[in-house]
């Protein structure tokens, strides 16, 4: 089945002094990046992860073409900071519509990617972080996860190593899904449930967008923010 996508994107710098985060809306093709470093650095990671990846991508669209983008966009970022001399590294999470898999959930980091489905809001993806692996294990609470000093510490990052770890599954897309791309700057601030009502709340995209973004920024969000939804029709 083809389906037909309406997307509304919002970002912001929040709490920091530029945005180091970059989103997708390519064809078939949606993402968010969050670039680790220094201001520009980070800038630099981010742009040039996703910039890589929808070259790559486009030129083969099967789940190999996917990881193979990936792998790319690492290999530039690593790349680019060893030319630099720089510490430089992005997250990545994607949805993406494969030619011989259809819909596609990829991801290395802690960006997120949820489906609101019926009244019910579920997270595609899970953060490679010291402490999601902690809570994982049962080693660790979500209240204590709050205070954890290595709370922002990633395991796994694109552009930090020559090679990396990709995680990717099949996702189910119907028409009447909301999908929701975001970096961290917007789930640290607002809850699951409060993500739920609002993502819920709006029908057009770009306002459902505006309004999440508008709404971690008024919470004080200590990072950049940004979201990417995706209405399948």
């Amino acid at each position: 089945m083809t389906h037909t996508f309406v997307t509304g994107t919002a970002t912001h710098i929040g709490g920091r002094d530029s945005n180091q985060d970059a989103w997708l809306v390519s064809d078939g093709l949606f993402a968010v990046a969050d670039g680790l470093g220094g201001l520009q650095d980070g800038e630099v990671a981010s742009r040039l992860t996703l910039d890589t990846f929808d070259a790559a991508f486009t030129a083969d669209r099967t789940v190999s073409g996917l990881l193979g983008a990936c792998r790319e966009a690492n290999r530039a970022v690593w790349r680019q900071a060893n030319g630099q001399d720089a510490t430089m590294g992005s997250t990545l999470a994607v949805l993406a519509m494969t030619s011989d898999a259809a819909a596609i959930v990829l991801h290395v980091g802690d960006s997120r990617l949820y489906r609101l489905r019926n009244g019910r809001l579920e997270q595609l993806t899970h953060d490679h972080t010291v402490i999601a692996d902690l809570m994982r294990a049962g080693e660790l609470s979500e209240s204590d996860a709050q205070t954890h000093p290595y709370r922002n510490v990633l395991t796994r990052a694109i552009g930090v190593a020559p090679e990396v770890d990709i995680d990717h599954s099949g996702a189910s897309c119907e028409p009447g899904d909301r999908f929701v791309l975001c970096s961290d700057g917007l789930f640290k601030v607002l809850s699951t449930d409060e993500l739920k009502v609002m993502l819920a709340s709006e029908v057009e995209p770009q306002r459902s967008a505006d309004q999440l973004v508008a709404n971690a920024v008024k919470r004080e969000a200590e990072d950049n923010v940004t979201a990417v939804i995706i209405d399948v029709h």
